[in-house]
């Protein structure tokens, strides 16, 4: 019988990676690269890391010895912080943090990477209701988007001169919560479920068979925001949920 993977799992805290430990427990074995927040909910063979994405040494020591990365973490933002303090921020830690993933896996020999990007590397597509692709140019609608299109490019790179295996999750609405939330018309939902997002990860650490995907991540019923296609063709994704089921309509329809 094959030896359980470890993958690395950083932000676990956070609602993705909550969601990550949570619905892929039965398939990998976990390191944790925690910040300032341990999830309460640890299993016993769980192997737990403190450090900052930022720390270049701390990420190399952190990566050692792992299969896979699904890397999530990001600075914490907050109520009221101006522009030019996310855009320092974003250079500061999620694009240098990133750097330092990437990096630290191809010194450890880390050949997989799932890297947490966002559908706002497109989200200027979705403010003029055009219809987003994998393969088109990228339309960042702020800093953060644009931080993570610096991120896919960074991938890519590591990609083609080091032969690693790198996917970028372009995710949308991600509340961490087994029902949408609110109201979404069909072909118009912006939710991706926890137990949707756990697959399509899965899947991208399972597909041997390719080394690079930018894949829209969303579960059903946002067809018309976003092109699922090469998801669900190239990793055979195939979403458990629909944010625009009736009953969600119904239950969240305003008065």
């Amino acid at each position: 019988m094959a030896a359980r993977k470890r993958l690395l799992i950083t932000g676990p805290a956070g609602k993705i990676g909550s969601a990550l430990r949570k619905h892929l427990r039965d398939r990998y074995d976990f390191r944790l690269l925690c910040h300032s927040t341990i999830p309460e909910d640890l299993d016993e063979k769980d192997e737990v890391v403190t450090s900052d994405i930022s720390n270049f040494e701390a990420m190399v020591e952190a990566t050692a010895g792992v299969d896979a990365i699904a890397h999530l973490a990001i600075f914490n933002r907050w109520k009221g912080m101006t522009r030019a303090q996310l855009a320092q921020l974003t250079f500061d830690i999620d694009m240098k943090g990133t750097y330092n993933i990437y990096e630290a896996a191809r010194i450890n020999g880390v050949s997989t990477v799932v890297f947490a990007s966002t559908n706002h590397v497109t989200g200027m597509n979705e403010k003029e209701g055009i219809r987003s692709h994998p393969d088109e140019p990228v339309r960042p609608d702020g800093i953060y988007g644009a931080g993570k299109a610096f991120a896919e490019a960074l991938g890519r790179f590591y990609v083609d001169h080091h032969g690693m295996r790198v996917f970028c999750l372009r995710i949308a609405n991600f509340n961490g919560r087994d029902e949408p939330g609110r109201d979404y018309a069909p072909g118009q939902s912006r939710w991706f479920s926890p137990r949707d997002i756990a697959q399509m990860t899965w899947r991208c650490i399972e597909a041997e068979d390719l080394n690079w995907g930018i894949f829209y991540g969303v579960s059903k019923g946002g067809e018309e925001k976003w092109d699922l296609a090469n998801a669900v063709e190239q990793l055979g994704y195939a979403p458990e949920d629909d944010g625009s089921l009736p009953e969600f309509r119904q239950k969240y329809q305003k008065d």
